[in-house]
């Protein structure tokens, strides 16, 4: 299982797994849990954004955040 994200990690996580490229590579999905909504929020609108369709998320119980999201 992966790590949990925080909201002041959200955005330095995204772009130390996903560097942008210069060409596009293939998307595929990638699974990450997060602290709370306000930090799946954040990594969802780091560059590269996703867009309707690429992001599955669901708030738990205990206020984290489970999140597929195709990039």
């Amino acid at each position: 299982m992966s790590d949990v994200i925080s909201e002041k990690d959200a955005v330095a996580k995204k772009a130390s797994l996903h560097p942008l490229p210069l060409a596009p590579p293939p998307k595929k999905w990638h699974f990450a849990n997060f602290a709370s909504t306000a930090a799946a929020v954040n990594y969802v609108n780091t560059p590269p954004v996703q867009v309707a369709g690429e992001v599955s998320a669901n708030a738990r119980n205990d206020g984290t955040v489970g999140m597929f999201y195709f990039l």
